[in-house]
């Protein structure tokens, strides 16, 4: 019953994210359709059936059913429309340029409230890699990371030559290289150093790249066990980080089980960290017979371990990174792309809208600075994405507002017509299919 009010808090607050980049999408065709005098009918927050409608200077403002997107309605914006009606507050009478700056509006706000987003942040403090060296915590078997030898205690130096900062950048870089080499400077935990060529494999089906490398974790006790239990009857609390058992240094959960099964029964010595206090426990575990294996009544969870730092900037150094940053994330979409065209990347990796909504709601739940850097990130996508020459996209706007100034005049309504309706059909087609694998992907792990 918790896990499936998670799930609705997950689904509705990705859902107000999104709303609200469709929002600030939508804002800047709107002001932009202002700037220059074109009559708006309708600002709509979302498709279909409208729940909610306010008429303010001639303009409908209406929340509608579907909230995957959003749309302004400018008088004179139809090529259907005739002409003999055009009126001079229609977005059809207006010049090229003011017609190209209403529809470059929508993608250049969502960058414009990324940059924002990114440069409070930075002001504010992001929690960001104290090194580019990861120590590796534990390493999968049979992973294409342990199949070249390495161990938990190695140093990752570097990748293909470069420093590499922090967990996510390597996990980044490993997702966009199924069957590709990649090359790891490796230090061992005595010093010495060497090379080692991981190829990732595909993470389950997925599409993205799996090497089985995994950062340090600690294991901690999630819940307060039972007075009645061998872990209880001991003293061990809720909270507790379990260091080692039996001499075994934990990183995982199956270094506290197995070492508690092979005992036999045995008493085993666990050590915990609570506070700034080591505790060291002797337990004798107890047979449990439904799963048919010793146990001592722990409920074990999994946490990075803090390899990270707040780090906070003065307004010119957080500008600076904001922009950079901005524009990694900007180009990240081609990055991708061009990895799918040399089969790094496989197409069932991209998400579409019913992906996206739990992983902005999912990110929200993690902490408030998780979800507006996933926000940021979503919005510059959303701008980029919209400037590519799509059915239904600004591109496409841009893109016959740019063979008009070329030719001097504009397509054929029926040329523009058959355009688009090729252009649609390919993207429904891929909305279709990216639905299929979002959907694919959630009941994956609903199993």
């Amino acid at each position: 019953m918790i896990a499936g009010l998670g799930t609705v808090a997950q689904i509705v607050l990705g859902l107000l994210g999104l709303s609200v980049l469709v929002f600030v999408h939508e804002l800047g065709h709107f002001a932009m359709a202002k700037y220059f005098g074109v009559r708006v009918r309708v600002f709509s927050i979302g498709f279909g059936k409208k729940l909610f409608t306010v008429r303010r200077g001639g303009t409908e403002y209406c929340l509608s059913v579907i909230p995957f997107g959003g749309y302004v309605a400018m008088a004179g914006e139809n090529p259907d429309e005739k002409n003999d009606t055009s009126k001079p507050d229609d977005f059809s009478a207006q010049p090229i340029r003011a017609r190209a700056a209403i529809a470059f509006g929508g993608p250049a706000v969502n960058v414009i409230f990324a940059v924002l987003i990114l440069f409070v942040l930075y002001m504010v403090g992001v929690q960001e890699p104290i090194t580019d060296r990861l120590i590796v915590g534990f390493v999968e078997e049979n992973s294409p990371g342990s199949l070249v030898g390495i161990v938990p205690g190695d140093t990752i130096i570097s990748l293909d030559g470069a420093p590499i900062k922090g967990w996510d950048k390597f996990r980044e870089e490993v997702g966009t290289r199924i069957g590709a080499p990649v090359k790891l400077s490796i230090a061992s935990a005595d010093g010495k150093r060497n090379e080692r060529i991981v190829i990732p494999q595909e993470l389950r089906d997925l599409g993205i790249g799996w090497a089985g490398i995994h950062p340090r974790h600690r294991v901690i006790v999630a819940m307060e066990p039972e007075p009645s239990s061998a872990a209880g009857s001991a003293g061990i609390h809720q909270g507790d980080t379990i260091l080692s058992v039996s001499g075994v240094f934990v990183t995982t959960h199956k270094d506290v089980v197995d070492p508690i099964n092979l005992s036999k029964g045995k008493p085993v010595e666990v050590k915990t960290l609570r506070g700034a206090d080591t505790l060291s426990f002797m337990i004798s575990p107890r047979y449990n017979e439904s799963e048919k294996r010793y146990m001592v009544g722990i409920q074990m969870g999994l946490f990075a371990m803090n390899e990270t730092v707040l780090v906070r900037r003065g307004p010119i150094a957080a500008g600076i990174k904001s922009l950079q940053t901005s524009w990694q994330l900007a180009t990240s979409i081609f990055r991708y792309l061009g990895r799918m065209v040399q089969g790094q990347v496989k197409p069932k990796a991209l998400s579409g809208p019913v992906g996206i909504v739990p992983i902005i709601g999912l990110s929200w739940l993690e902490s408030f600075q998780t979800f507006l850097m996933m926000l940021a990130l979503i919005s510059v996508n959303l701008g980029v994405m919209n400037l590519l020459p799509l059915a239904i996209t600004d591109g496409a706007i841009l893109m016959f507002l740019g063979l008009e100034a070329l030719r001097g005049r504009p397509l054929s309504r029926k040329l523009q017509a058959q355009i688009q309706q090729v252009a649609t059909f390919v993207f429904i087609g891929l909305f279709v299919y990216l639905t299929f694998q979002d959907l694919s992907r959630i009941t994956m792990f609903l199993r």
